[in-house]
């Protein structure tokens, strides 16, 4: 009995309190995990400012989140416990996000393309995951992170991928591939064009595909048979003719055309034929773009906007026509006249306040055609932009650029 008694003491004795157990238990793993929550933190923090740029819900997401994940790796290193490592698998949410994001889209957002910060963010959140996981069973290891050297390796390790995400190479290539929630306006953006002097793209749907890739600048061209290119030829002489008919606002106005936006570099002012929009015909677009919006502004391209149910209409022949649309974040804001007064990255409230209501145009696809004499632009006779048109937004294309919407200098 003496015996007996003499080794359930020993035992106890040599059992740790449950609480140092616990603690344990869960002083390597959450201290790893603390790390990479830092690192995803710091990618967070770094593409807030963009985003805000881009829509005040996504910068407002990423801050809050770059918040939440500080303050966990804060209660990971100070207070370890199943309780904190609990919560660290709420990271598998972001993770799923994330997933969503690049796969099928958000709700009124694109698919967006997968970048190496977002990618890098995303791995760490799995590692931390994996590692909460571990702790909450109670296998993340009794041992303290090799005495501070593997602390120290993964926090070089963490810190060194975090510089490199926020490098203006990988910024810059996130920026540019941001789809439907809007376009970033880092220095990459900007180049020496009168448009892009001017200020960002007038709207996601000018410089995004519909795989959202951004490409502003020049529209690669596909190849041509020779039976297309004179099909295509015919068109353009169609297309041409117009700008004998409507040199100048005035003239498209008697024709029954009437502004639907004011002037906005790269794009020009357009007026629409609502009469028009039942069908393509090259010789009748909907739409013609001036130089301002004074009777006497000088026709620039011409625009087809054309309703048409299941997808883009046929168009111009060959492949070189890509048509657009313009519904990302609930699409355009128009005021009670039908004209366009804020694009689609400004909110409902935001288009509230200007007076005005967002519209989705889901059936509505639209294509500029700039074959005007003079105007023939360097991007291509399709592109979404024109280069050469530079001012300002609500004045002509012969304005000086509003500073407060510049880009920085490339």
């Amino acid at each position: 009995m003496a015996l007996v008694t003499d080794q359930a003491a020993l035992a106890t004795a040599a059992a740790p309190a449950p609480a140092a157990v616990e603690a344990g238990q869960h002083t390597a793993g959450l201290a790893a995990a603390a790390v990479l929550s830092l690192g995803a933190a710091a990618v967070h923090f770094g593409f807030a400012p963009a985003h805000f740029e881009e829509r005040t819900s996504h910068g407002a997401f990423f801050l809050g989140l770059a918040l939440l994940q500080t303050a966990w790796a804060v209660a990971a290193l100070l207070w370890p416990s199943r309780r904190v490592a609990a919560l660290g698998l709420l990271q598998l949410g972001v993770v799923g996000v994330w997933a969503a994001s690049r796969s099928v889209g958000l709700p009124g957002v694109a698919v967006e393309p997968v970048g190496f910060p977002d990618s890098l963010a995303t791995a760490f959140e799995l590692a931390i995951a994996a590692l909460c996981g571990a702790a909450v069973v109670g296998r993340a290891g009794g041992r303290s992170l090799g005495r501070g050297r593997a602390a120290a390796v993964l926090g070089a390790a963490v810190a060194g991928a975090t510089l490199v995400a926020l490098t203006p190479r990988f910024a810059g290539a996130h920026h540019q591939h941001d789809a439907a929630a809007g376009i970033g306006t880092g220095a990459a953006a900007a180049g020496p064009s009168p448009c892009e002097q001017a200020g960002k793209p007038a709207s996601p749907a000018q410089v995004t595909d519909t795989q959202g890739h951004f490409h502003r600048g020049p529209r690669p061209q596909g190849p041509l048979d020779p039976a297309t290119r004179q099909t295509l030829a015919v068109q353009q002489v169609q297309a041409r003719g117009v700008a004998d008919k409507y040199p100048t606002v005035g003239e498209a106005e008697r024709a029954g055309y009437r502004m639907s936006t004011p002037y906005v570099p790269c794009i020009g002012a357009h007026y629409t034929s609502i009469a028009l929009v039942g069908r393509f015909d090259p010789a009748a677009p909907s739409e013609l773009l001036f130089d301002g919006t004074k009777p006497d502004a000088k026709l620039v391209g011409l625009s087809y906007l054309v309703y048409h149910p299941g997808g883009a209409p046929a168009g111009f022949a060959g492949p070189n026509d890509v048509w657009h649309q313009h519904n990302a974040n609930g699409g355009l804001c128009f005021n009670g006249d039908g004209v366009v007064i804020a694009g689609e990255e400004s909110t409902a409230p935001q288009c509230r306040a200007l007076g005005g209501a967002k519209r989705e145009l889901d059936d509505v696809w639209m294509l500029h055609d700039w074959v005007v004499p003079g105007w023939e632009c360097s991007w291509g006779v399709f592109a979404p932009e024109c280069p050469e048109l530079g001012g300002r937004v609500g004045g002509t294309a012969w304005d000086r650029p509003d500073p407060n919407a510049v880009l920085p200098p490339g």
